[in-house]
């Protein structure tokens, strides 16, 4: 009998041996920052100059394993974020940021890191524009807004478990033209905090999303309910369809090319509202084709999109779009062939929509 114990523990063991692992660095950290606001169109002129202070607090996740260098080709960091913000104009009022972040290490040495971070998240203002009590802030109108962040950071090793970093990240929130005013908050902001390891912990690996292939093909369709800056109060749907070509040139990039068409039902009341147009028989809808890039970390997809507008009616003085746009996309698999994602549509520094699709 216990010969039969014997080989039993030792098949178990190697089981447990030959399956791949995830060797994972759990960590904290805290820094404390300075806030510059970026006054990006003259509607929000009202605060050049201005900036707060802000305090993050960060929960580390740094894969070591083999099987992350190997599929990344680096290591990387992932997690999430707290940032609460005390911004000094009284009509800004503070802000709250929930992210969760991508972190790879572009540089790695024993002693000194460089990181880029890309963050994604959700905004919490105090402040919101009120056309009574708060008519100075044409930054944001609603309490509740989406949070992106594009940082880089260098790390310099202090003991076996403690970092010291300084970092510069900037950030931006908005409602996507979900409820106006809406040009958006940009605030660059700078800091130096402390990093602590608090324990690392190897775990076996989980269903990997992921599959060899260089060129695969998507359609999904979105929508969205929006405001319009001149009705506020007023609400409208867009909707519409997407197709796209993805070719991938390695585990973590890909390139794509892609089109869209979409029906907006606030072009209508902007042709009507503009005396310069004569000609109000113009169509609704927008088609675009798109170049861009896509960050592959399994499950999360972070797209990055060019676009052109190849149908647009809308003459240049409506000011309404532009003749280029840019998309900012995240997409989670929830199956090998179904994802599901929030897609921002801009034009330069503002905001024209955020949709949601499935894909």
């Amino acid at each position: 009998m216990r010969y039969l114990l014997l080989l039993l523990c030792s098949f178990v063991s190697f089981l447990l041996q030959a399956q791949e692992v995830k060797d994972i660095r759990w960590s904290l950290s805290l820094e404390p920052q300075q806030v510059f606001i970026y006054a990006h169109d003259e509607k929000v002129a009202n605060y050049k100059g201005s900036g707060g202070t802000a305090v993050a607090f960060h929960i580390n996740r740094l894969r070591s394993d083999q099987s992350a260098v190997n599929y990344a080709g680096l290591r990387y960091n992932s997690g999430f974020g707290f940032q609460f913000v005390a911004f000094d104009s009284v009509s800004l009022g503070h802000a709250l940021n929930l992210s969760y972040f991508m972190e790879p290490l572009l540089v790695d040495k024993d002693y000194f890191q460089w990181r880029m971070k890309f963050a994604g998240g959700i905004n919490f203002a105090s402040k919101p524009y009120d056309k009574v009590s708060n008519n100075t802030n044409r930054a944001y109108s609603l309490p509740i807004n989406g949070y992106l962040g594009l940082g880089t950071s260098i790390y310099f090793k202090l003991s076996q478990k403690t970092w010291l970093f300084a970092n510069a990240t900037y950030s931006h929130f908005s409602n996507g033209n979900t409820k106006n005013p809406n040009l958006g908050l940009n605030y660059p902001h700078v800091g130096i905090g402390l990093e602590y390891k608090i324990k690392e912990k190897q775990k076996p690996m989980g269903n990997t999303l992921f599959y060899k292939v260089r060129l695969s093909y998507d359609i999904g369709f979105f929508g969205t309910n929006k405001s319009f800056p001149f009705y506020p109060d007023e609400r409208f749907w867009a909707y519409g369809a997407m197709v796209q070509a993805s070719y991938r040139t390695g585990n973590l990039h890909a390139w794509t090319l892609g089109a869209e068409l979409f029906k907006d039902n606030s072009i209508q009341i902007a042709i009507d509202s503009n005396d310069e147009i004569t000609n109000k028989d113009i169509s609704t809808n927008l088609g675009g084709i798109l170049l861009g890039h896509e960050f592959l970390f399994n499950r999360c997809i972070f797209s990055q999109q060019l676009g052109y507008y190849i149908f647009n009616e809308l003459p240049e003085e409506s000011n309404f779009v532009g003749t280029f746009y840019h998309r900012w996309g995240f997409n989670y698999k929830l199956s090998r062939h179904a994802m599901l994602g929030l897609n921002l549509n801009a034009n330069l520094q503002k905001a024209y929509l955020i949709d949601l699709r499935l894909v």
